[in-house]
């Protein structure tokens, strides 16, 4: 794989731009029509399209050649996705993920972007716009959290506290010797925040669009944890098909993985 050198801080600078100018004036404030729902009772409020918009046609001029696919770009044209198999770099952007607690005034909500070449994701960045939390990594490089060097850690023996969707829920609460708590999805990138922060041990989920889960499955495995698929198969971000399973170390991966997994 070719490396490819784009300024971190440069990103997250727009993702920190955007919040301030589009998203943050609207949250608790957005007006009729301003809200509505997607196939799949999804929701999208204008803050979501103005984010995307204003972040595609910026990003591209930080890596000449390279491509844009947004959640909501996807959404209108299905055939977008076929980047993510191409040859050129491709930014993935998640406007507001966790849009449903950001149409209803909760703070669990985050910007997304990862960078993927060779259908590999090289850098992520989540930006939670109410905090100001801000993690960054780049493949080889690490991860900073609010500026500082993280790592994760595999001291954890039993007693997990985490969140899975689904039929992958119901397993892991069968299991009170080994878990301890499960919660339900609420905003994958605040989830995958609080795996790096510690107060999460695991996310698992059965619905991988790449928006959601390519840049906090790479920062967490860039930062010293594991993610992978339950089947052992491989994540692809173009075709997402499967269950993820995220968790602070290989070790942890493992004892849930053999929790979640169909026999």
């Amino acid at each position: 794989m070719t490396a490819i050198r784009v300024d971190p801080e440069a990103v997250m600078t727009l993702m920190k731009t955007a919040a301030e100018e589009i998203v943050m004036p609207r949250f608790r404030s957005l007006k009729d029509g301003e809200i509505n729902e997607k196939d799949g009772g999804e929701l999208v409020t204008i803050a979501d399209l103005e984010t995307e918009k204003w972040l595609t046609a910026r990003l591209p001029d930080l890596l000449p050649g390279s491509i844009v696919v947004g959640e909501e770009a996807v959404f209108a044209d299905k055939a977008i996705m076929d980047r993510l198999a191409g040859a050129d770099p491709v930014w993935v952007i998640d406007p507001i993920d966790g849009t449903w607690n950001f149409a209803n005034g909760r703070t669990a909500f985050a910007v997304m972007i990862s960078l993927v070449s060779g259908g590999e994701v090289v850098s992520g960045w989540i930006f939670e716009p109410v905090t100001g939390t801000t993690v960054i990594g780049s493949r080889g490089e690490g991860v900073t959290f609010d500026g500082k060097s993280v790592r994760l850690s595999s001291d954890q023996s039993g007693g997990y506290i985490g969140t899975a969707a689904r039929y992958l829920r119901e397993r892991s609460e069968l299991r009170t010797d080994i878990v301890r708590e499960v919660y339900g999805p609420n905003c994958a990138g605040h989830e995958y925040v609080m795996i790096l922060s510690g107060e999460r041990a695991f996310s698992a989920y059965t619905k991988l669009m790449p928006w959601d889960h390519a840049a906090g499955s790479f920062l967490i495995t860039e930062a010293g944890g594991y993610s992978g698929l339950i089947d052992g198969g491989r994540y692809n971000l173009a075709r997402p098909q499967g269950d993820l399973l995220t968790a602070q170390s290989e070790a942890i991966w493992h004892q849930m993985r053999d929790i979640m997994a169909d026999a």
